[in-house]
């Protein structure tokens, strides 16, 4: 007879196998300190560092998720500056995900339902619209970057904890950024969290909002996103609630 995994028992493996790569992720980030600090980093070093994180990022958001897209391997020749350089941001960043998790005892990759509705954006003003059908007419709780005051605190402990918090996203991709090609683009800030809602919760609870005129960027052709006019982001909301129904996504308490 084979037993069946309670869940939780399932969610204790899950938190035991995410603390043991948090563990690898803290070991080799001492060794990767010590080489910028003895000044003998390296492309090779560099290399092995970012495969190395995409090889454990990849066991927490899935292989083909687009967080590991984002972390490409370093192709070319590099200067010993640029890899320090690269080097340097990385660690960084990988080193306040970290210190995050110590301060909060708790993981930010699994998915937790907490009922929170990530609204990513831009400089338009449309996302307001979004919010309040979100909270005023569908009851739900929702979350943005600037919702909390974010002075003083680093930009990855804000997203670690949005990360967290989320149930559901949805990324408002205005067209805002012109390219030398005349093309317009949504702002750098909504494309990098679309990778990492994506990552975290799919690509069916992380809904890409995609304005007209705006272009898409090549990770996204296909995936799961629903367009609107310019400008008229409230003519899709009816569809927004049907997404949100097929989910199962529900009211605040």
């Amino acid at each position: 007879m084979t037993l069946q995994n309670s869940p939780e028992s399932s969610q204790a493996t899950s938190s035991t196998v995410e603390h043991a790569i948090l563990d690898r992720m803290t070991e080799r980030l001492f060794k990767m300190q010590k080489l910028l600090q003895e000044g003998r980093m390296n492309q090779g070093a560099l290399q092995m560092w970012v495969l190395f994180l995409r090889a454990n990022l990849s066991k927490l958001y899935g292989k083909d998720s687009d967080v590991i897209q984002l972390l490409q391997p370093i192709k070319g020749k590099l200067d010993h500056q640029t890899a320090t350089e690269i080097a340097r941001i990385s660690i960084e960043t990988v080193g306040n995900y970290i210190r995050t998790v110590q301060d909060t005892g708790k993981l930010s990759f699994g998915v937790r339902s907490h009922g929170k509705i990530f609204i990513g954006h831009g400089r338009s003003p449309l996302w307001r619209e979004l919010k309040d059908f979100l909270s005023d007419r569908l009851g739900l709780s929702w979350d943005e970057f600037n919702r909390e005051a974010v002075a003083g605190l680093p930009t990855f402990e804000r997203i670690t904890q949005m990360l967290s918090e989320a149930e559901f996203a949805f990324l408002i991709m205005t067209a805002e950024d012109a390219h030398l090609d005349r093309s317009i683009h949504a702002r750098e800030n909504v494309v990098h969290e679309v990778g990492l809602f994506q990552g975290k919760l799919g690509a069916k609870k992380a809904i890409i909002l995609l304005e007209d005129g705006c272009e898409e960027f090549s990770n996204i052709v296909g995936l799961s996103q629903i367009r609107f006019p310019k400008g008229n982001i409230s003519a899709v909301f009816e569809e927004i609630r049907r997404v949100l129904e097929r989910e199962g996504v529900s009211k605040k308490a």
